[in-house]
């Protein structure tokens, strides 16, 4: 059976960029601070160079998200589902491919943190015996649907078995 890839949302651009920004504007504040208090205690001076370096790569991390590991991730991340298998895709330098047979599915979750609630995403998270996989940032309907039809498929499969 020929399987069906289908696209995250395209809202994943504005979760992780917000996310990312975030993430960036706390990590400036701490290192502005450890820079501020390297002078203050007389730590060694040396630890200064370190604080500037670590915020001009946090400046330089944030347009490397807004316009390249952002659109990159989006255009990479796949999944599809067939009546035996979920399918995910992902990767643009290390290519990776997980089959998660139905019959290993052991629960689903559906989360949603406060930025994708902004947004109307949610992810999925799929738990297997030997860990488990994440579908992020699909629309709330997608996401619920998908959810059912595996959890359906999963039941369906596990009966096949007794």
């Amino acid at each position: 059976m020929e399987v069906q890839y289908q696209q995250i949302a395209p809202a994943t651009m504005n979760v992780r960029n917000l996310n990312e920004l975030i993430t960036s504007l706390i990590g400036l504040v701490v290192i502005a601070g450890l820079y501020f208090c390297t002078d203050y205690f007389n730590w060694w001076s040396w630890l200064q160079y370190v604080w500037v370096g670590l915020f001009v790569i946090t400046i330089i991390g944030i347009p490397w998200t807004y316009f390249v590991s952002s659109p990159i991730y989006y255009k990479t991340f796949r999944y599809g589902l067939t009546d035996d298998f979920l399918y995910i895709k992902s990767g643009i330098w290390s290519r990776v491919e997980v089959v998660v047979p139905m019959t290993k599915i052991q629960s689903i979750e559906l989360t949603q943190g406060i930025i994708m609630r902004k947004y109307g995403v949610r992810s999925i998270e799929i738990k297997t015996m030997q860990g488990g996989v994440t579908i992020p940032h699909i629309e709330e309907d997608v996401a619920i649907k998908l959810r059912n039809d595996i959890s359906k498929l999963a039941r369906l499969k596990e009966l096949d078995e007794v």
